[in-house]
């Protein structure tokens, strides 16, 4: 996979992949848009957990990942993810915030702000590949 296109379908066409974005930070949300959309990614956005649910339930098609802040206000990213995770299980979560101290289990993906885009890219991708492992196994499984 490349660090610079969405995971591709088994034709080896990239897919249109969706990243659901929540951070109460305006300027926090426009970069990572902008870094996504430039390399295919389909961005919905959220200023807080509330609002990332209601984007979420409005949205008919897949939400391929979540890429939220821990921190925010209404209902923080730790809570938003366990809520999203029960309605859409297939979505993969990507933690990020300025704060080492997080409170996540160690394995949780996280990444650490302020970034650059390419650390962006490369931790969706790596997320993202990792979904669609488990995915292949899944399949190959049953």
């Amino acid at each position: 996979m490349s660090l610079s296109t969405p995971s591709s379908q088994g034709d080896g066409e990239p897919s249109r992949l969706t990243i659901l974005v929540a951070d109460d930070q305006p300027e926090v949300r426009a970069h990572v848009q902008q870094v996504l959309k430039t390399h295919g990614y389909h961005v919905l956005q959220a200023a807080d957990g509330v609002e990332a649910l209601e984007v979420a339930a409005r949205h008919s098609g897949p939400i391929h990942l979540l890429l939220t802040d821990i921190e925010m206000p209404r209902l923080d990213g730790r809570e938003l993810h366990r809520r999203l995770n029960h309605e859409r299980p297939e979505t993969r979560t990507l933690f990020m915030s300025g704060s080492w101290d997080t409170g996540l289990h160690p394995t949780a993906a996280f990444l650490s702000k302020p970034f650059v885009a390419r650390a962006l890219v490369r931790k969706v991708n790596e997320v993202l590949r990792q979904s669609s492992c488990r995915n292949r196994l899944r399949s190959a499984a049953g």
